[in-house]
């Protein structure tokens, strides 16, 4: 007998699912594309319009990179439980929220990045706006990255009822770690974009995001070292 979470109906429910989450992803593209779009009548308008390209592509590799997290966890786990359920809808509803943030961050720091080349200079008019753009965009992110991180620890411990192999139950486990680190990062961008005073150095709480590849590679030498103690321990 097949177990229950390998039940042809099961496995169809989760693929039926995992479709309506990545066309909700495509509907958040679809708006982070169109926002503050302006129909085209001139050339004037069409150099504007290719103007907004690079910060267009920056937010599209941003939501497309949860957007394949979510593809990751559904190939790992292929029944879905109701908190499974829950988390995965959370998601969706966090990514249609936080793609506005999300523009209006990419494109201030792109204006400021290309010396005033690429459009930007309308959304951020004080350092007070750009605070509460900082804020909103850390709670995004890190509410994002905090959901990820629950929706894989689930699936790492309780794999067994959701038809998850040891091998990708350990697989879950290390893309718990990477978006805990994640979250902690955004924490640290909305902790100083509370109490850093930004006439200082209005991009410092950006950098805090540099904490993510810093904390992967922390990761990365502590596993590489653990393997090679393993590897050098004699056989039992």
């Amino acid at each position: 007998m097949k177990p229950a979470h390998n039940h042809p109906r099961h496995v169809a429910e989760a693929g039926r699912f995992d479709a309506f989450v990545d066309a909700a992803f495509a509907f958040a593209i679809t708006l982070l594309l169109i926002a503050g779009a302006e129909p085209i009548t001139t050339m004037r308008g069409l150099q504007a319009a290719l103007l907004q390209t690079p910060a267009s592509a920056v937010a599209f590799a941003l939501v497309a990179l949860f957007w394949s997290a979510h593809r990751g966890y559904g190939r790992l786990t292929p029944h879905r439980d109701g908190l499974s359920t829950l988390l995965s809808l959370a998601i969706v509803f966090s990514v249609l929220v936080y793609v506005f943030p999300l523009r209006m961050l990419v494109s201030t720091g792109l204006y400021y990045i290309s010396g005033g080349l690429l459009p930007g200079a309308a959304v951020v008019r004080s350092f007070d706006d750009l605070r509460l753009l900082y804020v909103i965009y850390g709670l995004g992110f890190t509410a994002l990255a905090c959901l990820y991180a629950l929706l894989f620890r689930h699936t790492a411990k309780a794999g067994d009822m959701l038809g998850v192999s040891a091998e990708d139950r350990s697989s879950a486990a290390d893309a718990t770690l990477i978006w805990a680190i994640s979250a902690l990062a955004g924490m640290a961008s909305l902790v100083l974009a509370l109490v850093f005073p930004l006439r200082l150095a209005p991009y410092l709480p950006g950098l805090g995001y540099w904490l993510i590849p810093a904390g992967l590679w922390i990761r990365a030498v502590l596993k590489a070292q653990a393997r090679r103690r393993a590897q050098a321990q004699p056989p039992p």
